[in-house]
């Protein structure tokens, strides 16, 4: 019975130690650099900052016209986060709903303090996308410290099987925008969409996108596989032009940008 009850012990400790490993393997490497791509305006001033954060499919090539080019026409300077990439995955996929990369964030913003002269990192902002929508909501504990909080949080239809949680204030310094599309078949799943609605409040605001599906803001449309199920993601011009208005509503004034 001893040894049968040792035995049992030591399974026990195998299988919680085989539900750690994956979050061991996923650390950044020690040189974080290689995996942001910076896009800077044309000129020689300061320029405010975004950050875009990836989701689930891993940074996506589209993102430069949808979103990096518009920026920095309007003055804006751009890093593209390569998280996955980072911890030598080519996506997310199989790796559940818990944070992963909320953090980085405030990694790239410490790299262009130091690498980046023309980045004014007392004036930037965190945008999401999908599983990246749910990661930068829950970045606010890593800018603990930090010299400036994010002037603005956006986060592309977020939440991961109905889970969509965020740890910014409702009172705090930060604006936090959630976009999502009210035919977004993956948002109502597990109620996702619901979740994050239900957040809203004081500087937390919830934007209901008519006829938008997810991924409205992309460039391709398709499918992929969660739950058994099959869901669909769509571009969509009128909902996308939408969220660059709320995007600029939100950033031009704070920053002085025209």
């Amino acid at each position: 019975m001893r040894n049968r009850m040792l035995a049992m012990s030591r399974l026990a400790l195998l299988v919680i130690a085989s539900t750690l490993l994956p979050a061991a393997a996923f650390a950044k490497p020690e040189d974080f650099r290689e995996f942001v791509l910076w896009s800077l305006p044309p000129g020689n001033q300061k320029a405010p900052l975004v950050i875009l954060i990836e989701g689930n499919g891993g940074t996506r090539p589209n993102a430069r016209s949808t979103w990096t080019d518009w920026l920095t026409a309007r003055g804006v300077a751009v890093a593209q986060v390569r998280s996955a990439a980072a911890r030598n995955r080519q996506d997310w996929s199989g790796t559940g709903c818990s944070l992963q990369y909320s953090g980085d964030a405030r990694d790239v913003l410490d790299l262009a303090r130091t690498e980046q002269p023309r980045i004014d990192t007392t004036r930037f902002a965190v945008m999401g996308f999908s599983r990246g929508g749910t990661e930068v909501l829950n970045s606010a504990k890593s800018f603990s410290g930090a010299p400036a909080q994010p002037t603005a949080v956006f986060a592309f239809y977020p939440g991961c099987e109905g889970w969509c949680s965020t740890d910014y204030a409702r009172t705090g310094p930060t604006s936090v925008q959630i976009l999502y599309g009210d035919v977004d078949d993956w948002g109502k799943h597990r109620d996702s969409y619901g979740q994050c609605r239900r957040l809203a409040g004081g500087k937390i605001v919830f934007h209901n996108i008519p006829g938008a599906h997810h991924g409205f803001d992309g460039r391709s449309s398709g499918t992929f596989r969660a739950s058994s199920q099959v869901f669909r993601y769509e571009p969509n011009a009128e909902a996308l032009e939408r969220a660059r208005a709320i995007v600029w509503q939100t950033l031009g004034p704070a920053w002085g940008l025209p």
